[in-house]
């Protein structure tokens, strides 16, 4: 495991050079934030759950401005192939970083679980909103149907 962490004295290039380096997990952070540092033990339990991975810790002073840093704590998962997970706030513990994160999910197929799961939520919304939308119909129905017989 190596970590590398970064403040406001370093040179930004040799920042930029961490940062392009890749697969690594990038954690931005403000020094006094409170959620920043509620993250701290988490962060470091992640740490040691995956001795594998290169971490870099940069600091608010220290991040450019190309890494769409809007808040802090910032936490990415920049992947071998080019693509960035970001999740941002406090984190209560080193899973849900990682399940943000989506640390492990390179050993595992992503397609099939994950879309049948999927497909169930929709199946799920749309029977509901089907359910919801034929009674407040039926209600609407039965109304205007009391308001023609009461003039009648």
């Amino acid at each position: 495991m190596s970590v590398k962490k970064f403040t406001d004295s370093d040179k930004k290039e040799d920042v930029e050079k961490a940062l392009e380096k890749r697969p690594c997990l990038v954690l931005f952070y403000m020094v006094g934030c409170p959620h920043c540092e509620a993250n701290k033990p988490a962060w470091d339990e992640l740490k040691k759950e995956h001795p594998d991975k290169e971490f870099v810790e940069v600091e608010a002073e220290a991040t450019p401005d190309d890494e769409g840093v809007s808040g802090f704590p910032t936490m990415k998962h920049k992947k071998e192939d080019g693509s960035e997970k970001v999740t941002t706030g406090k984190k209560s513990s080193a899973k849900e970083i990682a399940d943000d994160l989506e640390l492990g999910l390179e050993d595992k197929k992503k397609g099939s679980s994950r879309r049948r799961r999927a497909l169930r939520r929709t199946h799920r919304g749309r029977n509901r909103k089907l359910r919801y939308s034929t009674l407040r119909n039926n209600i609407s129905l039965r109304k205007e149907f009391i308001r023609s017989r009461s003039f009648a």
